[in-house]
């Protein structure tokens, strides 16, 4: 029985050792742990001191590189630039140096405790050590928040001044006393009630909506403001009239109504151009007319019309007045070519056309079925123009008596090539611009000889003739037109003497010197006559044959040419003209026009 309990009681004694020995491991794991917690907090402590260090390395460089430039400037301003920084690395530093003191100081603290307690540091103590590290009155947390003040004072900076840039200014609209939104500028509303009036004005409406604004500006933020057709749409709605939504159809800006869907109509308007295009595949095609939808919006229920009836409208026919205007060339087959009517139609239109002269600038009514929407046709044509003006160059000749003139040189027309846009609407012309020029034969310039020879002495009778002195030209005739002196038409210098026959004679009213006998494209068939004896040059013109030539001296009375139609001319006349020292007058004063002549103006 002793024995027994010798063994139990040495049992108890194991585990008591057994007990002691756990807690002693689990105390040098502990301090293990606090050991190594502590390590891995002074070298955070380290490297961030290092960051900090390296940091204002770097700041301290760059301070050296500006300090010994602003050295080399001006003593002054380093002076006052090394102060501030050494204020601004103070006040950047101070956080660091209090955080260190405070740091050795608690390490001190736990220096002691450890030496109190035999080297050992408890539980309790570490956490102290590192609560009072961490959070203290100078510890690590106080530190980087002192740091991050600065940081959170700029950012905080940044982001008012972005909110103010940020804000937005615009007007605030209401009408009739109503808040609708907010708008860019006053004339927006201006363009809403545009649309507006278009909205309402259809086919003749006469349905006016009262839309009264007042304005003022305020700070919208990010608000969106209205477009013009959204304001339409608001004013509508509070309009109290019966609304639909729809696409405005305009024709040249007149609204002829609102489509619920406008895709058959433009399909339809599509074909028509495709048709056309098809005939004439390699010109420009398009509608006169501008033809546009507007965007999808409120429209009066009444204005609402039917898609098949405006594709009927569209594609219908209209007989509309219209007028050709002749130009030089034309003759009536070639007009009744160019509008694409027969001549029995335009003689319905113009009663005795064809037995009426065409003269340039005559106006032609042609009338004929029209598209209702009219298409026009552009091609490129090339053709060439074969009257291309000349110059006129004059010079003085002692071979020629004062007051006389003699043509040197003939002026001739030049040919160019012409290549144009040519727009056509129902076959007439409405357009054309000339894209290229290419000339193919210059124009040859007419050159004139002045005569300023002085008169012989003796020969002749000094002096301007009186009134009456030249013979009438003809036997017979009439006066068809005045100069322009007497009432004749603008750039007319003589007077037209007509009721003639073809080649009927013509007589010289006064003895001279033939001083040209030839054509010219103005004048046709022409003879030049100076006067000695009047000081003065005459001029017979349009005639059909010429019985003089140049430098053939003639007398009062005797026959010079045959009364014709050539040059620019309606009708067998003789063109008269008086020149004295080279200047037209007027005729008349000196002409001997015989009592009872007719005057039966063109």
């Amino acid at each position: 029985m002793m024995k027994m309990k010798k063994e139990e009681n040495t049992g108890g004694s194991v585990i008591d050792n057994m007990t002691q020995t756990k807690e002693e491991a689990e105390n040098a794991q502990l301090k293990r742990l606090f050991n190594w917690l502590y390590t891995i907090t002074s070298y955070f402590g380290w490297y961030i001191f290092n960051i900090f260090c390296s940091f204002f390395i770097y700041i301290g460089k760059g301070s050296v590189g500006i300090s010994k430039l602003l050295w080399r400037t001006t003593g002054r301003f380093r002076r006052y630039l090394l102060l501030m920084l050494k204020k601004l690395g103070l006040f950047l530093l101070r956080p660091l140096n209090t955080f260190i003191r405070y740091y050795e100081g608690n390490k001190k603290a736990l220096r002691k405790e450890k030496e109190k307690n035999d080297g050992k540091l408890g539980a309790k103590g570490f956490f102290s050590f590192a609560g009072r590290l961490l959070f203290g009155k100078s510890g690590l947390a106080v530190m980087l928040f002192n740091f991050a003040i600065p940081v959170v004072s700029v950012f905080f900076l940044f982001s008012v001044i972005t909110y103010a840039s940020s804000l937005n200014y615009a007007v605030k609209l209401n009408v009739n006393g109503k808040f609708l939104g907010y708008i860019e500028s006053e004339q927006i509303f201006l363009d809403a009630k545009e649309v507006l009036q278009d909205r309402v004005n259809y086919l003749g409406s006469d349905l006016e909506i009262e839309a009264l604004p007042s304005y003022s500006v305020e700070q919208i933020g990010y608000t969106e403001t209205l477009t013009k057709y959204q304001i339409a749409d608001l004013v509508l709605q509070n309009s109290g009239v019966s609304l639909e939504y729809g696409y405005g159809f305009f024709i040249n800006d007149v609204f002829y109504g609102a489509l619920m869907d406008f895709s058959n109509v433009k399909n339809t308007l599509d074909k028509l151009l495709s048709d056309y295009r098809k005939e004439y595949s390699t010109d420009l095609v398009d509608f006169v007319d501008n033809i546009r939808y507007d965007e999808a919006g409120l429209y009066l229920s009444d204005s609402i019309i039917d898609e098949e009836q405006l594709i009927d409208l569209l594609t219908s026919t209209q007989t509309e007045a219209s007028y050709y205007t002749v130009e030089d060339g034309d003759n009536h087959s070639l007009i009744a070519d160019k509008v694409n009517l027969t001549s029995s139609q335009l003689e319905y239109l113009n009663p005795g056309f064809g037995e009426t002269d065409l003269y340039g600038g005559d106006i032609i009514k042609i009338g004929n079925e029209v598209p209702f929407l009219p298409v026009s046709v552009t091609r490129t044509e090339v053709y060439v123009v074969d009257n291309v003006p000349y110059m006129t160059d004059t010079y003085q000749d002692s071979d020629i008596f004062e007051g006389s003139s003699r043509r040197i040189q003939d002026g001739q027309y030049g040919v160019n090539e012409i290549t144009a846009d040519i727009s056509y609407v129902n076959g007439v012309e409405i357009h054309r611009t000339i894209t290229n020029i290419n000339q193919l034969v210059a124009p040859v310039t007419e050159i004139i000889a002045i005569g300023s020879k002085p008169t012989p002495e003796g020969s002749f009778k000094s002096g301007t003739a009186a009134k009456g002195k030249f013979l009438w030209p003809v036997d017979g005739g009439y006066i068809s037109q005045w100069s322009k002196w007497d009432g004749g038409y603008s750039g007319h210098n003589g007077i037209d003497i007509a009721g003639l026959y073809y080649g009927q004679p013509v007589y010289v009213g006064a003895a001279g010197v033939v001083t040209y006998a030839g054509y010219s494209q103005g004048l046709g068939y022409y003879v030049e006559i100076y006067h000695e004896e009047l000081g003065v040059t005459s001029t017979y013109a349009h005639n059909s044959a010429l019985y003089v030539s140049a430098g053939q001296r003639v007398a009062q009375g005797e026959c010079i040419a045959g009364a014709g139609s050539t040059g620019k001319s309606t009708g067998t006349h003789v063109h008269f003209t008086i020149e004295v020292n080279g200047k037209y007058v007027n005729p008349k004063d000196y002409l001997d026009i015989p009592p009872g002549t007719p005057v039966n103006l063109a």
